[in-house]
């Protein structure tokens, strides 16, 4: 077949001279000579089953073939030469047959265009560097049919999914599909494409044709207003009744108010724009939770939020047409997500409260507990001079208060009763130097714990045996120590204070009792230790024992306050002729030494 202007190319024949050339689908290049009516046939390649689809000439009369699988050949007429020029197909397209070349374009020496199934390309004849553009890089599709070139170098390609306007000086793509006007979006009918000397343009495919001139088209300035059509509210937990949430039509509503359950939904919405409403375009931002708007199609009008946390918010979303500008401000809908009770203002500020009155009945408390340490340290100071008071009564008041008494009878015995003065001054040096040794032992008493031994049994016997013979008495009485139970330790406090009023006890036995037996009972029991001084000696008046002191005597008093110091007890029991027997009683918690757990540590590692 014979063309005069070969199909697929879109400029006219030119220099064709007396020869015209055929395209074939088998794997070679002919050459038809209408003078002689002959024809020549010319290999590409031997091995390769080839078929030239679409040809053009350029300025120097070469001739470009484009190809099913070998990308461009240029044929040279005065040589006869074939030269083959490889495309760079998509590698996610390669050994698929995509570099099928449909169209061809010469935009000049140093630019041939070539529409393929996969994508455009411009080939440099001179250096043979190859530029490829793809959908990413804006085409409507990779799949092209025609190209046609406007008075400004613009290039108009026609896919299967709508016509792009490309511009080779800024590599910018512009895309213009059914809702421009187009018949339909597959515009790859066979080649259908033709430019009229005026200029206009002439598209054709499957869906139909189309023609426009283009330095007559217009750009879309037409921004259709948006609304919200849908508040949807998810979640198990929401009570159906309560899902769309609305007191009023989504489309005039301004705000939403949520509790802390509701923080799962979705909002739709729609462009009001009919002319094309598959090709409208959206866009959607929730300020405070977004930083950036998403952009989406018109199958995507949802935008679906879960578990946002409680805060306020504003939800955005513009509209646009598929080229036009976006609608400016768009609608907004404010968002207000109620946090839990235990997340509001007035249950912090509660807790902060709280937390104050926490600190500030701490701090009241470390107070008291500084005031009851001060009191202690008080009352120890103030015990502890009465019983430096105790003692000294006990010992050198009281020796001294005797010592003085014997004076006076000597100073009434002179001079006329000399001799018995004079014994009764032996008398009295002699109740001088007891005295003083009641000092001494009272000083050392004051001045360190009395006991060095602490097998306080022990103790007990030794001092009930240093009084005894101590020869104030010319018939001492009896003494022995009884102990019930197993022997324990006890604190060193209780050990001391026990000993003092159990001697206290024992001495005044001794001096006043006029007894012949003292004995110290001393009990381990489990739940009280106790210590028990009996005599049977003359007995106290009832009188005293019912005052708890003897006039003018602090000795009674002293041992209750002693016993009373660490929590102990102390009971009288007295008759006349019968005796007297002293008790004091400590619970076992205060009067037993308590192991610390480090103790049973190493003794248990030993």
């Amino acid at each position: 077949m014979v063309s005069s202007r070969p199909r697929g190319s879109n400029q006219p024949q030119q220099r064709c001279r007396a020869t015209a050339v055929l395209r074939s689908y088998g794997h070679a290049v002919g050459r038809f000579d209408a003078a002689h009516g002959t024809f020549k046939t010319y290999l590409s390649n031997a091995n390769d089953r080839n078929a030239a689809m679409p040809i053009a000439e350029d300025a120097s009369g070469h001739l470009w073939l484009g190809t099913v699988f070998s990308g461009l050949l240029r044929f040279d007429p005065v040589t006869e030469q074939i030269q083959a020029f490889e495309y760079r197909p998509n590698p996610d397209l390669a050994g698929t047959g995509s570099d099928k070349t449909n169209t061809l374009y010469i935009g000049g020496p140093d630019a041939i265009w070539s529409g393929t199934q996969n994508g455009l390309y411009r080939l440099n004849p001179r250096t043979g560097a190859t530029t490829a553009y793809f959908t990413k890089d804006g085409l409507p599709s990779n799949a092209i049919s025609c190209i046609l070139k406007d008075r400004h170098n613009n290039l108009w390609i026609s896919t299967n999914r709508g016509v792009a306007k490309f511009n080779p000086r800024t590599q910018a793509f512009k895309q213009y599909s059914v809702a421009d006007g187009l018949p339909g979006q597959d515009l790859t009918g066979w080649w259908a494409c033709f430019q009229s000397p005026s200029g206009e343009m002439f598209f054709g495919g499957f869906h139909g044709a189309t023609s426009f001139f283009p330095d007559q088209i217009v750009e879309d300035t037409y921004a259709p207003p948006i609304v919200l059509t849908r508040f949807q509210l998810s979640g198990p937990a929401i009570d159906p009744n309560r899902a769309l949430l609305l007191d009023r039509s989504i489309a005039y509503a301004t705000q939403r108010t949520l509790s802390f359950r509701e923080n799962s939904f979705s909002i739709e919405f729609s462009a009001l724009s009919f002319r094309s409403p598959a090709t409208n375009r959206y866009r959607y931002q929730m300020l405070g939770l977004d930083s950036t708007w998403h952009e989406v199609e018109s199958d995507q009008r949802v935008a679906g939020y879960t578990t946002l946390p409680p805060g306020r918010y504003a939800f955005r979303a513009q509209g646009a047409t598929s080229r036009g500008p976006w609608n400016e401000p768009g609608v907004s809908l404010q968002v207000t997500i109620l946090p839990p009770w235990w997340a509001t203002w007035w249950f912090y500020a509660a807790v902060g409260c709280l937390f104050i009155l926490i600190l500030f009945g701490a701090y009241q408390l470390r107070l008291r507990q500084l005031a009851h340490l001060f009191e202690i340290r008080l009352e120890e100071r103030t015990s502890e001079r009465t019983r430096i008071a105790r003692e000294l009564h006990d010992s050198l008041l009281q020796g001294f208060q005797g010592l003085m008494f014997r004076l006076q009878a000597v100073r009434r015995l002179l001079p006329g009763r000399s001799e018995e003065a004079v014994q009764a001054l032996d008398v009295a040096l002699d109740k001088g130097d007891a005295a003083i040794a009641d000092g001494r032992d009272a000083v050392q008493a004051l001045r360190s714990s009395v006991l060095i031994e602490s097998n306080f049994v022990n103790v007990m016997g030794a001092m009930g045996q240093e009084i005894v013979s101590s020869g104030e008495s010319d018939f001492p009485p009896a003494f022995r120590v009884i102990v019930e139970g197993k022997e324990q330790e006890l604190e060193v406090t209780v050990r001391d204070e026990v000993y003092r009023i159990s001697r206290e006890a024992t001495r005044n036995a001794f001096r006043h009792a006029s007894a012949e037996a003292i004995e110290v009972e001393i009990t381990y029991g489990d739940a009280l230790f106790s210590v028990r001084v009996r005599d049977d000696g003359l007995g106290l008046d009832p009188n005293i024992i019912d005052r708890g002191q003897r006039s003018g005597h602090w000795g009674l008093p002293g041992m209750r306050e002693r016993a009373a110091s660490f929590g102990g007890r102390l009971n009288v029991w007295s008759e006349r002729g019968a005796g007297t027997e002293v008790e004091v009683s400590i619970p076992a918690r205060i009067a037993y030494a308590r192991k610390r757990m480090s103790q049973h540590f190493w003794s248990a590692t030993k």
